[in-house]
C-alpha cells in the first residue's frame, strides 16, 4: 500500500541534459548540459573549489550570493560556478589566493 506520507526519492523522474565532457584542473569530467558547473564537479565528488591561505573552500549558498566558488572558467577569473552553466570543453581551474595580495599577483 502507498503511504502518502512515505518519503519521494529525489532523483525520481529527473531527465538529464546530454553529457558533456569538462576539464577539472586538467582532468576530465562529465556534466550534463542544464546543470551548473558546481553541480557537475559536486557530482564527480569534486568539493573544493579554492584556497585561500590553504585552507579549503567550496560551495556554500548556490545561489550566487557569497562568492565561496570562485574559480577560474576558460581563463577567467573569479567566477561563481553555481550560477555558470556547463558547456562543451568548458575548462575550470581551482583558484588559490593569499589574504591581503590582490587577485592573481
Amino acid at each position: 500500500m502507498n503511504d502518502p506520507r512515505s518519503p519521494i526519492r529525489l532523483d525520481q523522474g529527473i531527465r538529464r541534459g546530454k553529457s558533456v565532457q569538462i576539464l577539472f584542473d586538467g582532468q576530465p569530467v562529465t556534466a550534463f548540459k542544464g546543470e551548473t558547473i558546481a553541480a557537475a564537479l559536486i557530482g564527480a565528488g569534486v568539493w573544493m573549489c579554492r584556497t585561500i591561505d590553504s585552507k579549503p573552500m567550496g560551495v556554500y549558498c548556490n545561489i550566487g550570493v557569497c562568492w565561496s566558488c570562485a574559480m577560474t572558467v576558460n581563463g577567467m577569473q573569479s567566477v561563481r560556478i553555481c550560477r555558470t552553466p556547463v558547456s562543451e570543453g568548458c575548462q575550470v581551474q581551482s583558484q588559490h589566493f593569499t589574504k591581503g595580495k590582490r587577485y592573481g599577483e
